[in-house]
């Protein structure tokens, strides 16, 4: 019998001290839990982070509505702290400019996505995973203007392998295909292709008019060299397919009119010189290389009045000496004598 009564005893002071026990582990919880946080709001942010994971397992080790709380309460701090360390590293970028600083901070959004995804923080995964791609855009800028294209060119892959939605790393593949490849004209336009038309579909409207602006500006180079190079109808293919990527330029329907009247299509170049005069925004002096191919034009249909006509509107600037001289000694223009 007093064996029986020992054993007793014996039970009752070991399930005392296991609720003793647990009441300390839990309020050894709540200690790290609030360690966490002041470690968290000094940036020490990976000590933050072992912190909560630590007070989340003793939660987790409880068994009891309490542990569960402080479990829940420490994993939703985890991936919060995790972007916020992301954030500091990239504030540093912003301050040093370094790109090694840059890769930390990619570094650490790619990181703190994953925590996110771990503990199911689908906004904070959302936030993390959105700055991936624009900081590896940001590095691969760096990387160009330091004319390192083909590192900036493997920058410009990660960002699209992070989003392939993300149309200006094509836009800028293009500018460094330029730069490394200038003969391939294809090269260059495949990319800008991919983000204009990824641009449209995702309603990216400023890279898309960057883009067509780009595209239309390489064009428009590339057609008036050819004519200086008297490769008319290479110049005529190029500036028509400049069009297609904004349709109202003036600058290219002008060339296409001096181009025509290269190879003797005089009313191709009429056409194309009275759509650049509808399409010109500027005054009297960027309208006068218009006139005088309009005029130009028709001097060699004999038109001689709609020729008189257009060299008058030609008398400004650099252009002014040309007109006049078709006006006086070729047409013998009325308004000339």
């Amino acid at each position: 019998m007093k064996v029986f009564k020992r054993g007793i005893l014996v039970l009752f002071v070991a399930l005392l001290a296991g609720s003793v026990y647990a009441q300390e582990s839990y309020d050894d919880a709540v200690n790290i839990y609030n360690t966490a946080l002041e470690q968290a709001k000094a940036k020490n942010y990976d000590a933050a982070i072992s912190s909560y994971e630590k007070a989340a397992s003793i939660g987790a080790s409880l068994g009891t509505q309490q542990g569960t709380d402080i479990k829940t309460r420490a994993e939703q701090q985890i991936p919060k702290v995790a972007l916020n360390k992301a954030a500091s590293l990239f504030n540093g970028f912003k301050q040093s400019k370094q790109i090694a600083d840059l890769d930390k901070a990619i570094d650490a959004f790619k990181n703190a996505g994953g925590i996110a995804k771990q503990y199911n923080d689908q906004n904070v995964e959302r936030t993390a995973v959105s700055y991936v791609p624009q900081l590896y855009y940001q590095k691969a800028i760096m990387l160009f203007n330091r004319e390192n294209y083909e590192q900036a060119d493997v920058a410009l892959n990660e960002a699209i392998r992070a989003n392939s939605n993300y149309a200006l790393p094509y836009y800028q593949k293009g500018l460094v295909v330029k730069k490394t490849s200038p003969e391939d004209l294809d090269g260059i336009l495949n990319w800008f292709d991919q983000a204009i038309a990824i641009g449209e579909q995702t309603n990216q409207g400023k890279v898309v008019r960057r883009t067509n602006q780009a595209a239309h500006d390489e064009l428009l180079f590339r057609g008036a060299k050819s004519i200086e190079a008297k490769s008319y109808a290479k110049a005529i293919e190029l500036l028509k397919l400049a069009l297609t990527y904004e349709s109202e330029s003036a600058d290219v329907h002008y060339r296409l009119a001096e181009a025509y009247n290269k190879r003797s299509e005089f009313d191709k170049a009429i056409a194309s010189a009275n759509q650049a005069l509808e399409f010109e925004n500027g005054g009297k002096t960027d309208r006068a290389k218009i006139y005088f191919e309009l005029g130009l034009a028709y001097q060699s249909k004999s038109q001689k009045a709609e020729a008189c006509k257009a060299y008058t509107d030609a008398l400004y600037g650099s252009f002014k000496g040309p007109a006049e001289h078709a006006m006086e000694f070729e047409l013998k223009c009325k308004s000339a004598q």
